[in-house]
């Protein structure tokens, strides 16, 4: 009889891609669910934070008492911080803003384009290469959002648009989702070098630190503290996204990497919005029309076309299974 555990079989990286990419991408129908509790965004941010840090904090713990902490200079925890700062703090207020004006499958392919930045701002700042392949990649990515956003446009929210802004409710979401996936990508672009040093474990928990402290800054100074008293199920879906949608899809999917590697993880990943497409018709009753599959099949196929053609592919695959734990 084969004795081989589970864990070890080569299928199972496959399985485990999957159960991460499926937990990752139903954060924001429970963060939907959460809304109709009338919690404000920084609040249920803060306590997602706050649910979420004690993991963190054990793994600086473990690694520490594992004699695997790694020195870190001012400089080093500067420019950790400050990446933290643009992806678990900014690109999460950014994103949860954003859902409170669109549905949450136009929200999660928003997001999904956040590799299309990557390069542009490789190309403008790094001053890498771009080719017309990736070129042509990225317009027919942003022609399959332009194509969801004419069709989301029957389906807005209750949620108007603040005043000052001249903009439609789902237009001004989609400003502030892919202000969200720029956000993210910044971190993308610019945290190789800190990763390379620190071990990615090790990066990681310092920059959930640095963004904790960032949005418990922003709630101290709006000086609100009675907003923490929410109703019981509020804090069920915080500890939910903060657990189930953040915490343990990460784990899996740092056991799919080791196991069948970025790409094929990555690959595996481009399901997350098609789960959430299905969630949301199902759970929040968001539209589900030919529109969207037309429109998440042209952004999917875009970016996966994307990771294969030219110079830029190669950061583009090892961005995209670390995607989901941002926002």
């Amino acid at each position: 009889m084969n004795t081989k555990p589970l864990a070890t079989l080569p299928d199972n990286g496959f399985f485990l891609a999957f159960a991460a990419a499926g937990l990752f991408s139903i954060k924001a129908i429970f963060i939907k669910l959460a809304y109709r509790y009338g919690v404000d965004v920084e609040t249920f941010i803060l306590l997602r934070m706050l649910l979420a840090l004690p993991f963190y904090l054990a793994i600086v713990v473990l690694l520490k008492r594992g004699g695997s902490w790694r020195p870190v200079s001012p400089r080093l925890l500067l420019q950790t911080a400050a990446l933290g700062f643009f992806s678990y703090y900014l690109a999460s207020l950014l994103d949860l803003q954003g859902l409170r004006y669109i549905n949450a499958n136009f929200e999660r392919l928003i997001l999904y384009l956040y590799p299309t930045f990557v390069l542009l701002m490789s190309w403008l700042i790094l001053r890498k290469p771009m080719r017309a392949g990736q070129l042509l990649c990225i317009l027919g990515a942003y022609a399959g959002i332009l194509l969801i956003y004419w069709q989301d446009n029957a389906f807005g929210t209750d949620t108007a648009a603040p005043a000052w802004v001249p903009l439609t409710p789902i237009a001004w979401g989609a400003l502030l989702t892919a202000g969200a996936a720029l956000s993210f990508a910044i971190y993308v672009t610019f945290s190789a070098s800190a990763i390379e040093h620190l071990g990615s474990r090790q990066f990681t928990a310092l920059a959930m630190l640095a963004a904790s402290a960032a949005i418990a800054v922003h709630f101290a100074l709006q000086n609100d503290w009675a907003r923490l008293a929410q109703p019981t199920p509020v804090y069920a879906y915080a500890l939910t996204v903060a657990f189930v949608c953040t915490v343990v899809p990460s784990l899996l999917m740092s056991a799919a990497i080791e196991r069948i590697g970025p790409a094929a993880t990555g690959a595996v990943g481009t399901s997350g919005p098609v789960i959430t497409l299905i969630a949301a018709s199902l759970v929040l009753g968001e539209p589900f029309t030919v529109y969207h599959l037309a429109g998440m099949a042209v952004i999917i196929g875009s970016l996966m076309l994307l990771k294969k053609v030219g110079s830029g592919q190669g950061s583009i695959k090892k961005a995209v299974p670390a995607r989901e734990s941002a926002s």
